[in-house]
């Protein structure tokens, strides 16, 4: 289980010139760690679509990496987003998904217990998807982890989706 500001002081070491998009507790964290231009703070469009946004974000700017803080109960209200993310598929996608398996910001209820986002985001087509077929779903569980592999998900050709179990 990865502490998510340590995940997020982490992301913001290492963040360059890429577009960050967040939503839900993330917009009350991710300013804490980092003050960009690229910053996105997506609270007041929609709960659950700042991967939609970010996708399109993505697809417009193809020569910037976009990544996407988003939490599990979100997804959860906008799973059709998975399938989209994974019809288009753009290589610089970056989507970390925070989960906490709890509905956060609407009273902390429980996730269903059987709820898998790896094998959702593999489903919707986003593992292999991309122009060069480098589409990857992931599962990284401790912060050392994810600061070893955090090089190589900023540059990689993707798109990337990644579940991090956070407290």
């Amino acid at each position: 289980m990865i502490e998510r500001m340590d995940l997020l002081r982490t992301l913001a070491a290492r963040r360059t010139d890429e577009i960050v998009v967040m939503t839900m507790t993330t917009t009350l964290q991710w300013p804490l760690v980092s003050k960009h231009e690229l910053d996105f703070d997506f609270l007041a469009f929609g709960m659950g679509h700042a991967g939609d946004f970010g996708l399109g974000l993505a697809l417009a700017r193809p020569e910037l990496k976009t990544i996407v803080l988003k939490g599990d109960g979100g997804l959860l209200m906008c799973l059709g987003s998975l399938a989209t993310m994974g019809r288009y598929a753009p290589g610089n996608l970056l989507v970390l998904l925070m989960e906490n398996r709890i509905y956060e910001m609407v009273g902390s209820q429980s996730l269903p217990p059987r709820t898998d986002f790896t094998a959702l985001a593999r489903a919707a087509g986003i593992e292999g998807g991309g122009a060069t077929g480098k589409g990857k779903v992931e599962r990284i569980e401790a912060i050392d982890a994810f600061e070893k592999a955090l090089p190589r998900l900023l540059t990689e050709e993707g798109p990337h989706f990644v579940v991090l179990p956070v407290s």
